[in-house]
């Protein structure tokens, strides 16, 4: 029943999942539970914890309602090793990170994109609490405002493709006017970066400096999308400062 008090301490489990000082029991109620629907649900979570808590419990309880999930999560690159290792839990092979080795053995083909743009941005926009303003051209800016009181714009486009991954969505913010003594540096930093890149845009005719991650749009969820734009945002609004002690993009 909807709402047994059985579901109702999942979806209280699932909570706790979020917060580091509850998240391991959680996890131990959740697996002791059988709880496999909600942990397949939290796969598309964009908090890292919470898909890694997913992954590992669902290896655990031996989902095998789980294996297309698991497959989808390595043609993403999530968490490849932990993903893996709940794939061989799940079904006693090991075929390494290669998700194709994977579909392979268990015979399944990649879904067919059914991305829908408008539906996504709709989304992505209750789960942020703010309104996306189209700009023409597949772009949708939102403008987000950041703990230190300042605000940020962040721009997602989805008039792009690639031959082999089809659609694609570019999420990325501007830093202030691109300077090229400070390319190296920026180039330099990339390498530590946990998300996104430095690039650079021209932009009204003005070579400008950009924080940018594409990602195939197959691998997009509303989730995931609000969680890349709070990312960038941040990281953007602090190079601004850095650069420019402005607040105007």
């Amino acid at each position: 029943m909807e709402n047994s008090p059985e579901s109702a301490s999942t979806t209280e489990w699932v909570e706790q999942l979020y917060a580091p000082e509850t998240r391991r029991a959680a996890r131990q109620k959740l697996v002791a539970a059988r709880a496999v629907e909600p942990l397949v649900a939290c796969l598309d979570s964009p908090n890292q914890s919470v898909v890694w808590a997913a992954v590992v419990s669902l290896g655990e309880l031996r989902a095998a309602e789980a294996t297309e999930r698991l497959v989808a999560l390595l043609e993403r690159g999530v968490l490849e090793w932990d993903v893996c290792g709940a794939l061989v839990r799940i079904t006693g092979e090991d075929l390494g990170t290669d998700p194709r080795r994977w579909r392979k053995s268990l015979g399944t083909r990649p879904k067919a994109s059914s991305f829908d743009a408008a539906e996504c941005i709709a989304q992505t926009s209750e789960f942020l609490g703010v309104k996306a303003n189209a700009s023409g051209g597949g772009t949708h800016v939102f403008q987000l405002s950041t703990a230190e009181g300042r605000t940020q714009k962040v721009a997602v486009l989805f008039d792009r493709r690639d031959a082999r991954l089809g659609e694609l969505v570019v999420i990325y913010s501007e830093c202030g006017p691109a300077n090229p003594k400070h390319y190296e540096t920026l180039l330099r930093k990339n390498l530590g970066m946990p998300f996104g890149a430095f690039a650079i845009r021209d932009l009204d005719g003005q070579a400008n400096l950009i924080i940018v991650e594409t990602m195939a749009a197959a691998s997009v969820t509303p989730g995931v999308l609000a969680g890349k734009i709070e990312q960038i945002a941040a990281r953007a609004d602090q190079v601004e400062n850095q650069l420019t002690r402005q607040d105007v993009r």
